[in-house]
């Protein structure tokens, strides 16, 4: 009951206390408390023998220009400093502080350079402080020479989908034909020395000529050029076509000691829909030349010059077949005799 009666008794006292927290002047009440702070800052900043660690600028620089950074330079090295309140928040704040140099003649050959090397520098900007000691043991470095590379484009006209019967029938241009990659010179010796591009296409059953982007994804610190190509290349339908021609044959001995096993041949070929109205002239023929027989199986090459329109050709037979009547009948006397 005692603890009871007590609490009511507080809440009663702050109860009754509210009109009078009413009146009171907020504004200057809040005034003062700002007042009080920046009086205990002030006399605290006064102090000395303070410790922090701020962070001091670097700028690596070089004469070389064909260098390119494979790691970016530390911009600050973070430096352990003793002395006033007011000259630790100055210099926290970046009052004051001029970037450090470092200048590098040829950056490549540069890997690390200690720490303790640019105290002298610092020492000597922050003269109104006591420099302790730099937190970093060195500084690294990581650059690498620039160079440019092209790379030859190419589309494999295998993968590119057709419709069926129907097939490339030109030359696939690329323009450009090539990509222009630069920049770190570890990275860009060890890219490919041709790139593929492939076709994001349907089905082609007539001609093609579009701009396309190019899908390279380069290494980190290597750039390319240009970004897209124009592929351009003509398709159309094939049809496959029979033709007999005869054998015309030249060299061959005037005695008939030798002479060809057929007369004609047969030539497949494909005809593109485009050379429909092209017709196989009269005079066509295959050539069989007996200088040119093989003498251990006693055949010839077919010699075969086709019309342009003619694609894809097969001779059958792929070998003309020589017959020598006087071997023939010496080994049939040969058999009688026996």
């Amino acid at each position: 009951m005692g603890v009871r009666r007590t609490l009511k008794d507080l809440f009663k006292a702050i109860y009754q206390s509210i009109p009078l927290i009413r009146t009171w002047n907020w504004s200057r009440l809040f005034l003062c408390i700002v007042i009080s702070c920046f009086i205990w800052s002030f006399q605290a900043l006064n102090k000395s023998n303070y410790h922090t660690t701020i962070k001091f600028p670097l700028v690596i620089e070089y004469a070389r220009k064909d260098v390119v950074a494979l790691e970016d330079p530390p911009q600050f090295i973070s430096v352990q400093v003793s002395g006033s309140g007011w000259r630790l928040l100055q210099k926290t704040l970046g009052f004051g502080i001029i970037p450090l140099h470092i200048d590098i003649e040829d950056p490549t050959q540069v890997k690390y350079f200690t720490a303790k090397s640019l105290m002298p520098d610092i020492v000597q900007q922050l003269s109104d402080l006591r420099v302790d000691f730099i937190a970093e043991d060195s500084v690294h470095l990581n650059y690498d020479s620039t160079m440019t590379k092209q790379v030859v484009l190419f589309i494999d006209s295998a993968k590119i989908p057709l419709v069926k019967g129907h097939r490339i029938a030109s030359r696939i241009f690329l323009d450009p034909d090539s990509l222009t990659i630069s920049g770190a010179a570890s990275f860009v010796t060890a890219e490919p020395d041709s790139f593929e591009i492939i076709l994001e296409e349907e089905l082609l059953d007539e001609n093609h000529d579009e701009m396309i982007d190019i899908a390279y994804e380069p290494p980190r610190k290597v750039s390319f050029f240009p970004d897209g190509v124009k592929v351009k290349f003509d398709v159309d339908l094939y049809f496959k076509k029979t033709v007999t021609i005869p054998i015309k044959a030249i060299n061959f001995p005037e005695d008939s000691s030798a002479y060809l096993a057929r007369q004609l041949a047969i030539v497949e070929y494909d005809l593109r829909r485009t050379n429909e109205t092209y017709s196989v002239p009269d005079s066509l023929y295959i050539l069989a030349d007996y200088k040119t027989r093989n003498m251990s199986d006693s055949t010839l090459e077919p010699i075969f010059s086709p019309p342009d329109f003619m694609e894809n050709i097969k001779i059958i037979p792929e070998k003309l077949i020589l017959v020598f009547p006087k071997k023939i009948g010496e080994r049939k006397r040969s058999r009688a005799g026996k």
